[in-house]
């Protein structure tokens, strides 16, 4: 294992000080002594833990800093560091190394998982745009219907000489195109009542992470899905789009998450829904683009972080109500 600098924060060397720079943070160290600079110096480039704890046993004003820099997340560890890496995902380095000091395992972790998503129109295709940019390659969709000409102002993996064809065909070409060994499972079919949702978990019991993406109505079939998932251990997200508003969230995590699907669920509509409750958010036949890629977006990055283990960023037990005319988001709980 190699020890490397956290390549999310800028250094900075000036006047006998160094500054560790993010942010939001920033750290500046006393190197009136050379200290930090010989520190650095060993880990240009990564540097063995070997050879690290062999440096602190010669230089004891190392051991106490090199401590410092672990505690605030400044150092991280992994076999190979970001300098000189093409792959596909080399700009999502920083991003994980800023939340955790083991990146490549994060990376790991997101590459090895399995994610179903049940929908791949609006929020859907959104949602798989963003995981296949991630580092996920295996996929079940769950869809039944056909591209249309009016999905393209919000669904972007489907070229318009898609139009006519089944979404799941023309999602797996999309995958395809940008991973070409993906393994990937169509499931085409509508899912309408509680049976039919458990057919379909039961037959793709392996996933680790379901994205609900169906919304005819908003409410009954999220809900049926969310606690059919649920019962078998299977963490679940729903997303939906309104006109003004929309919401997504939580994601339910048996083990993690609080609070459950059905202390959660979709209230039956009133006309004196308050403010905070997305239970009064219907479908809708219209739809503006960067609505859809809002919710999805946010759905995507609850997932990535969870399959990554960066729990800090996940909303397991609140639903979050964002209203797309002013920018402000609401936090629903229980």
């Amino acid at each position: 294992m190699r020890v490397w600098l956290n390549p999310a924060w800028q250094l900075e060397s000036a006047d006998g000080t160094v500054t560790f720079q993010g942010e939001k943070k920033k750290y500046v160290l006393d190197d009136s002594k050379g200290t930090v600079s010989r520190l650095l110096e060993a880990l240009e480039g990564g540097c063995d833990n070997e050879a690290l704890e062999a440096l602190m046993r010669r230089d004891s004003a190392c051991e106490g800093l090199v401590g410092a820099l672990r505690k605030r997340g400044l150092l991280i560890e992994s076999p190979s560091g970001p300098a000189g890496d093409d792959s596909l995902h080399a700009r999502q380095w920083g991003h994980l190394a800023l939340h955790t000091q083991r990146p490549d395992e994060a990376q790991r972790r997101i590459c090895g998982a399995k994610v179903m998503v049940m929908g791949v129109g609006g929020t859907g295709s959104v949602i798989l745009q963003h995981l296949i940019g991630a580092g996920v390659r295996r996929f079940v969709l769950v869809d039944a219907d056909k591209v249309q000409l009016n999905n393209l102002n919000r669904q972007f993996t489907f070229p318009r000489a898609a139009v006519g064809e089944p979404k799941l065909d023309a999602a797996r070409t999309y995958v395809r195109d940008r991973v070409p060994d993906a393994d990937i499972s169509l499931v085409d079919r509508f899912v309408r009542s509680s049976a039919e949702i458990g057919e379909v978990l039961e037959a793709h019991a392996d996933v680790d992470v379901i994205a609900v993406c169906i919304d005819q109505p908003i409410g009954s079939i999220s809900d049926a899905v969310a606690e059919s998932a649920w019962g078998r251990n299977m963490p679940s997200i729903f997303g939906g789009v309104g006109m003004q508003r929309g919401f997504y969230g939580p994601l339910f995590a048996p083990g993690r998450s609080t609070v459950t699907p059905e202390q959660l669920s979709f209230p039956v509509r009133t006309d004196a829904a308050p403010e905070n409750d997305a239970g009064n958010l219907r479908s809708t036949r219209y739809s503006f683009g960067p609505n859809n890629t809002i919710i999805g977006a946010w759905m995507a990055a609850a997932i990535i972080h969870h399959l990554a283990g960066i729990t800090e960023l996940v909303e397991y037990d609140v639903r979050k109500i964002i209203d797309f005319e002013t920018g402000h988001i609401i936090a629903q709980a229980q």
